[in-house]
């Protein structure tokens, strides 16, 4: 495919672009990446991968990917959430883990809550299951687990542990997998990692989903990313984040400025060598300095800019002394 630019049919290489005339303006990312790099991409030259808030969204996404004769697959920002602790004090991602082997499989597409088996290793179920489950104490400082005998889905167990302890058990070493596995006696019990389902990359609560029948349902394994397939009336469906595919971005283009600045310094030491680069980098750091008490962003990126006679600085023709000040004059590139 062509290069093409900003509106649906010129010439931004690499990328195709439609404007909603609700929230979101519209690229179309024409490379192939992962869903983390087209994640990366979006973010530095947009805002983030595409959300998708209701169908004239996707009318317009596909309207316009057909029109340029691509009927393949794009990634949009939609992934699954990350494992997590009920109890908020936890960190899953630096901590203890004790998963049953080839587990978490998100088998069906539908396993985001986790209960321990009764050889004490973690296993991924859908919310919705009933089960026993264990919760977690402490008080003056002292921590316990208690089996509850009672079957109950992973929410409401959630819910009565919070209201009759502290949570539902979180586990952060293997003794305390150890107690919990002790406390369950020999029972499967819910315990308290899960994970939210679908989430869109920039944060959004957009509630609109679009998936072909039946989907997701993680198939082949580890199938936490989204793509839409333009092919089926852009019907989404779950996939692998390392597979290689285009992808929709939205926001408006980022957008670089410059602006030139004329600055007049007085030179009190008339001995000072302008030309000399370590005194001109020292003058932009004492600029730099001002900007930021002002209140400007450290995004902003100074530089001298060269007269047409190469120099920087350009002593005006008539010098004004006062006090054996010199004036000069120069321009900054910001």
């Amino acid at each position: 495919m062509g290069p093409i630019e900003k509106t649906a049919h010129s010439s931004r290489k690499g990328l195709y672009t439609l404007s909603s005339c609700l929230a979101h303006e519209y690229h179309f990312g024409n490379m192939n990446k992962t869903w983390t790099e087209a994640q990366r991409y979006c973010r530095e030259k947009y805002t983030d991968l595409a959300t998708i808030d209701n169908m004239e969204d996707m009318k317009k996404l596909i309207n316009t990917v057909v029109d340029i004769g691509y009927n393949g697959t794009v990634w949009i920002g939609l992934k699954k959430g990350e494992w997590q602790w009920s109890l908020a004090d936890r960190d899953y991602s630096q901590g203890y883990v004790n998963w049953e082997e080839n587990e978490p499989n998100n088998s069906g597409g539908k396993e985001d809550c986790v209960f321990m088996r009764r050889s004490g290793k973690w296993n991924d179920a859908p919310c919705n299951i009933q089960q026993l489950f264990i919760c977690y104490g402490i008080k003056n400082s002292k921590e316990s687990f208690h089996f509850i005998k009672e079957t109950k889905t992973w929410r409401e167990a959630q819910s009565y542990c919070r209201e009759y302890y502290t949570d539902l058990a979180n586990v952060r070493n293997q003794t305390q997998n150890h107690e919990v596995m002790t406390e369950a006696a020999a029972n499967e019990v819910w315990i308290g990692l899960f994970r939210d389902s679908w989430k869109w990359s920039d944060g959004s609560n957009s509630s609109f989903t679009y998936w072909i029948k039946e989907k997701p349902n993680n198939f082949e394994g580890n199938q936490d990313c989204a793509l839409t397939r333009l092919n089926n009336l852009g019907r989404w469906d779950d996939m692998q984040c390392y597979i290689n595919s285009p992808f929709f971005c939205y926001g408006a283009p980022a957008v670089k400025t410059q602006q030139v600045v004329r600055v007049k310094l007085t030179r009190k030491d008339q001995d000072m060598d302008l030309t000399d680069p370590a005194i001109q980098e020292a003058i932009l750091q004492q600029i730099r300095k001002k900007l930021t008490e002002k209140g400007i962003s450290d995004d902003v990126k100074l530089r001298w800019k060269k007269q047409p006679d190469g120099k920087i600085f350009h002593n005006k023709e008539k010098e004004k002394k006062k006090g054996g000040e010199t004036q000069l004059s120069m321009k900054l590139e910001l």
